[in-house]
């Protein structure tokens, strides 16, 4: 007989085409800084999670700051939400777009410092492999990582 223990706490894992993944969704202000980071299960998707984590920028963080945003949440109502929380998007529209609108390609090339933040944090064996199963655990390594990367510059 196998036993099977309860849950001891959330846990963020959702299977995706790349099998059983976690996503962390991030709001960075440069290659060392994140603001705010956020886990959702593989299979969750972008838009809702995005909106979560704008949510929880400070207000003095990101009142009148540009918001650079990948094409997974350029759907309207994150739009909204990130002007709501004063903050203005910067995202490309999906081809498929009916009415797509005009943004500043220049400025858009400079997202790739939240790429350039989860390649550094993703150095750490732990972070990227994700051995943790509880959430609470996944978090304290990735903080870790962050103030590693923090401390060596």
């Amino acid at each position: 007989m196998v036993r099977v223990r309860p849950k001891k706490g959330q846990q963020s894992i959702g299977k995706s085409r790349g099998g059983w993944t976690t996503k962390i969704h991030a709001v960075v202000a440069d290659t060392n800084l994140p603001i705010v980071h956020h886990l959702s299960p593989g299979s969750a998707a972008d838009d809702p999670e995005g909106q979560k984590l704008m949510e929880q920028v400070p207000t003095e963080m990101g009142r009148g700051k540009l918001l650079l945003m990948d094409k997974a949440y350029e759907g309207d109502a994150c739009q909204a939400k990130a002007k709501q929380c004063g903050m203005c998007p910067v995202v490309p529209p999906r081809r498929n777009r009916k009415k797509p609108w005009q943004y500043d390609k220049e400025l858009y090339k400079q997202r790739h410092i939240v790429e350039c933040n989860f390649r550094n944090i993703k150095e750490f064996r732990r972070v990227f492999t994700r051995y943790d199963k509880l959430d609470e655990t996944y978090n304290a390594f990735i903080i870790f990582a962050n103030v590693c990367r923090l401390l060596k510059n």
